[in-house]
């Protein structure tokens, strides 16, 4: 065929392409994330005496015990709600003080043994959810947790002198129900 008949042909037909309607409206584009944003407030401030010695597995007693329903990570950093000048956290959404039957059952989670066998191994580690410990008005300890990937981090040693584990699915649906006992809205995922 004729190169030029060819090119008068093609011409031809992409000219008669049906037309796309110029008045459609454009696509929504969907509304960036959220970035949450840490940063430390000025008030309240607490008086912090980290208690080395305390465990989980061995038990402790402690005057009372804040649940803290927050975001407690921010990129690749993790946070306790209360840093080590005592200055708590912009992020916390919620929190209630723990029910002596509470923290006992909290206690039995992170300090057993059982906790700890055939964990979950997922590598997202976004705490959501926090315990702080009193005593004679000053922190104690804390705990983070992570429902996601089953993780833990925590100034009071859970079992064989750990601060931090992995835990298996039997503890997540056990920390989780306290959660939902507690009304945190933070859902683990």
């Amino acid at each position: 065929m004729n190169p030029k008949l060819l090119f008068l042909l093609l011409l031809f037909i992409s000219c008669n392409k049906p037309k796309e309607h110029i008045n459609a409206s454009p696509k929504q584009l969907p509304p960036k994330a959220s970035k949450t944003k840490i940063h430390w407030l000025k008030s309240p401030k607490y008086a912090i005496e980290i208690d080395s010695t305390l465990s989980h597995h061995k038990g402790f007693e402690c005057d009372s015990v804040i649940g803290i329903d927050y975001f407690g990570f921010e990129g690749e950093h993790f946070f306790y709600p209360i840093n080590k000048d005592g200055a708590e956290i912009s992020t916390i959404k919620n929190r209630k003080k723990l029910t002596k039957l509470q923290f006992d059952k909290l206690n039995a989670i992170l300090g057993s043994k059982e906790t700890y066998k055939n964990p979950q191994i997922v590598g997202c580690y976004e705490p959501r959810l926090a315990f702080v410990y009193f005593k004679n008005n000053k922190v104690i300890g804390q705990t983070q947790v992570c429902l996601s990937c089953a993780q833990l981090q925590s100034t009071a040693q859970t079992i064989d002198g750990e601060h931090g584990n992995c835990f298996n699915q039997k503890a997540t649906d056990q920390l989780n129900q306290l959660r939902i006992e507690l009304g945190f809205s933070n859902t683990p995922r």
